[in-house]
């Protein structure tokens, strides 16, 4: 009996270690989180067809190099990574078009190590975001070669328009695959860069692979001439979103920045999760360059899947000094990783409008608060998730101090809103709000 015994126990001890090698091996070679950072041009002309930026430890010890292969039908590169908006490790280019027609740039993103040389990674993840529109006659696509599988979030009915086609543009010989993958986006816009916005988004999975051949362009409607909004922002996420919308919790939110009679700032932002959050450091940058953290936040706790508010006021007096001033919040999950928010500009001793609503969680009233340079006819206009506006309210307002309620709003279902407000027809803030 002694001897099956230990027999058993030795078999047990087989099957527990080969079970924590596998975990391991799972744990091991899950696809790891590229972050897109401080691009550098090292060789052609900048914004032209074959230049070639550098983006550097996109993960420990490897390089990513980003070539315009291709402008096509007379597209132009604005920005080859605009942080100001969406989310800080993505790559985040912005594409301009000639205002009618069919316009795009394709890219070859190639990963070497600081060494050299190219380096293959097991498996890649990652997303295009808010593939949408101008809500008038613009509709962004993207494009991409090279893919093992993509997929669309199914928790909303998707507004992609998908298709396959041959890869006809193989210049250089080097493309992974013999046909590209495209997604039309609609006509409608969602409001800045979220991967809330699931019905304007699709995932890609790479599987051993050191290059990558994506294309980002937009497209006129037929009969239709674009107003001002050629120039699209693009993001592709490098990293795996899971379906619960916590994967980019620390990326997730609402940042509003506004300056108080030029002589302090007040800093809000709504988490929309304070699950596995842990603190937020408030960081200031004169130049846009070097930020320094000026205070911490811990976050609210038993918060579970509710949403949290908070707010930060800036009142050193060196801000006079500054005509521009730049803030970000860097936010801590409770496992230690980190990410940052979209960089927001705030002017000083300036006659720019400022703009504020409260409370943000709201229930059954919003106060809009905003200064104005003239007299004239406000617009608020409320859209809930599904781009749907669900109110639209005009007020006539003065040259200063302004102030608007929106009352009986009880009934709107909870969740997630936008707000727009317009002064004399043109747009001059939106904000995310959350309804409880």
């Amino acid at each position: 009996m002694e001897k099956n015994f230990t027999l058993k126990n030795r078999i047990l001890i087989l099957v527990t270690v080969l079970i924590g090698l596998f975990l391991v091996s799972v744990r091991t070679q899950a696809a790891p989180k590229i972050k897109f950072r401080n691009p550098e041009l090292i060789s052609g002309i900048d914004k032209q067809a074959g230049a070639t930026y550098k983006f550097p430890n996109v993960v420990a010890g490897v390089d990513a190099f980003v070539t315009i292969e291709l402008m096509v039908n007379g597209a132009t590169l604005v920005n080859i990574d605009d942080s100001t908006l969406g989310y800080y490790d993505a790559w985040q280019p912005t594409v301009g078009g000639p205002g009618f027609g069919s316009s795009y740039i394709k890219w070859a993103v190639e990963f070497k190590s600081n060494t050299g040389i190219a380096y293959t990674f097991p498996d890649i993840d990652a997303s295009s975001i808010d593939v949408d529109g101008d809500n008038a006659s613009v509709r962004e696509f993207v494009g991409i070669n090279g893919q093992a599988s993509y997929a669309v979030p199914t928790q909303v009915p998707s507004l992609l328009t998908i298709t396959e086609v041959s890869d006809t543009d193989n210049i250089y010989g080097d493309d992974p695959s013999s046909t590209n993958l495209f997604a039309l986006g609609p006509v409608i816009n969602r409001t800045n860069i979220d991967t809330f916005s699931q019905d304007v988004r699709l995932d890609y999975h790479f599987i051993n692979t050191s290059k990558i051949k994506f294309y980002t362009g937009s497209l006129i409607e037929p009969n239709g001439i674009a107003a001002g909004a050629t120039n699209r922002y693009h993001c592709i996420y490098f990293m795996k979103i899971i379906a619960d919308f916590s994967v980019l919790r620390a990326t997730s939110f609402s940042f509003d920045a506004m300056a108080i009679n030029n002589r302090k700032v007040n800093l809000s932002w709504l988490t929309e999760s304070g699950k596995s959050n842990d603190r937020f450091e408030i960081q200031r940058s004169y130049d846009k360059r070097e930020f320094k953290t000026i205070g911490i936040i811990m976050s609210q706790e038993n918060m579970d899947e509710a949403a949290g508010s908070y707010s930060y006021e800036d009142q050193d007096p060196a801000l006079s000094n500054y005509k521009e001033i730049f803030y970000r919040i860097k936010q801590f999950d409770v496992y230690g990783g980190f990410s940052y928010s979209a960089i927001k500009k705030v002017s000083i001793n300036s006659n720019k409008i400022s703009f504020q609503v409260m409370p943000n969680p709201y229930i059954d009233k919003l106060s809009v608060g905003f200064s104005s340079e003239t007299n004239g006819i406000a617009e608020v206009r409320l859209f809930n998730s599904g781009g749907n506006m669900v109110k639209k309210i005009q007020f006539s307002i003065v040259s200063g101090n302004n102030n608007l309620n929106l009352q009986d709003l009880k009934s709107q279902a909870p969740g997630l809103y936008v707000i727009e407000v317009f002064v004399n027809g043109k747009i001059i803030a939106t904000r995310k709000l959350i309804k409880q």
